[in-house]
Parts: structure tokens; C-alpha cells; sequence
């Protein structure tokens, strides 16, 4: 049980000394590698220096607080799967929260029974089937947010992703689609030039336009 989570390492970021070990000990028993952080700051450059796959944050921290790490995580890890675990339950932070599209959101105190419930989830998700494959010998890793095609790979955005994942359920991506990747309405420059990055990954025609539609795979 929990052969996944032992492969893989995590990041924790609580201010709170007692906390932060009492929960250090139990996520030492399931992961590879467990790194602590009692502030944004040092949060911030542990993420920099280590390679983890998934960060648990408070949100009231010292210096800049959670949201704060957690947008400067998303500039370089937007697939990084990120949990909040907070006592607020304001509006105006869960709202904050879902923008950061983040994985869960837990209202503190961060139980033993929340833990292990928590731990059992990600044991399920990410032990989950993560490739979509796609004509042509496209394929596409959900989990390590990245595409292979003809002998090379290639690293992807999460708006990337969010794209890919759509095209993979339906085949099509509306205009609308791709507002929802946006924190704000983008312009049609910026959608043009977000299609021809990842065009450059794709086999040449794989995504076409299609007149008043969106976006389409090759041959829909």
C-alpha cells in the first residue's frame, strides 16, 4: 500500500513549529523524501533547491503567505499538484485558491484522520493511468506534464495540458475553452501565439482552426 507516494517526495510549508513536526513525521512514514519550511520566504527556496512532486501549504505564513509561494511555485511548476490546508474559510481566499487551480483545499486543524484520508486519495490519483495518446505517435503524460513525439519530449504549460486534455475529451477546444486558462479575457494575439508554442511541439497540422469553433484535431 502507498507504493506510489514512496517513490515520490513533498514539500511542507507551516509555520507552526509543533505542527509542522508532528505532521513531518507522519508524511516521512509515506514518502520518499519529506522538506520543511516555516515561512514563504524559506518555502519558496526549498522549492528552488529541491525536486519535489507535490507541496502541502499554509496559507497564513511569515513574510509573503501561502497564495504568495504558491504563484510563484505555478510561474515554474504549473503541474505541480499543490494543497492548501488553512483556517480561513473567507470567500475571498477560496476564490484566490481556485485561480491557483489548486488540487484540494483543507480546512484546518490538519487531523490525523484528514492526513491519512488525504494520503490514501493521492495514492489513488496519482497511481491513476496518466497517458493519452494521440494520433501520429502523440503522446502525452498527464502526471509529468510533457509530450514525446518522433523520439523527443517536450516539457508543457498547464495551459498546454489543459489544452491537450480537452482536444484528447472532445476533440475540440471553443474560444470559450480557452478563456477559462486565463485569469483574464486574452487577447487574440496572446491566444495565437499560446497556439503556435505549442504547435512547434505537435506534428505539423495535428491542431487546425476551424472558422467560428476554436480549435481542432487533424482530421475532426
Amino acid at each position: 500500500m502507498y507504493n506510489v507516494l514512496q517513490s515520490k517526495s513533498v514539500l511542507y510549508v507551516e509555520d507552526d513549529k509543533t505542527v509542522r513536526e508532528n505532521i513531518k513525521e507522519i508524511l516521512s512514514e509515506f514518502f520518499k523524501k519529506v522538506v520543511t519550511a516555516e515561512s514563504g520566504e524559506e518555502g519558496w527556496l526549498k522549492f528552488k533547491k529541491e525536486r519535489t512532486d507535490l507541496a502541502i501549504v499554509d496559507i497564513e505564513l511569515p513574510g509573503f503567505n501561502g497564495l504568495e509561494l504558491i504563484k510563484r511555485i505555478r510561474s515554474e511548476r504549473p503541474d505541480l499538484p499543490i494543497i492548501v490546508v488553512s483556517a480561513y474559510t473567507k470567500t475571498d481566499y477560496l476564490l484566490e485558491s481556485v485561480e491557483l487551480k489548486l488540487d484540494k483545499y483543507i480546512v484546518k486543524p490538519l487531523t490525523s484522520r484528514k492526513l491519512y484520508e488525504l494520503l490514501m486519495k493521492l495514492e489513488r490519483e496519482l497511481g491513476e493511468t496518466t497517458t493519452l495518446h494521440f494520433p501520429k505517435n502523440v503522446v502525452v503524460d498527464t502526471l509529468k506534464s510533457n509530450i514525446s513525439y518522433n523520439g523527443e519530449t517536450h516539457p508543457l504549460t498547464y495551459r498546454e495540458l489543459k489544452m491537450l486534455q480537452l482536444l484528447n475529451d472532445k476533440g475540440a477546444v471553443t474560444y470559450e475553452d480557452l478563456y477559462q486558462f486565463w485569469s483574464e479575457t486574452p487577447t487574440d494575439n496572446a491566444i495565437r501565439s499560446f497556439v503556435k508554442q505549442l504547435r512547434k511541439k505537435l506534428p505539423d497540422g495535428f491542431i487546425k482552426v476551424r472558422s467560428k469553433i476554436g480549435y481542432v484535431l487533424e482530421g475532426q
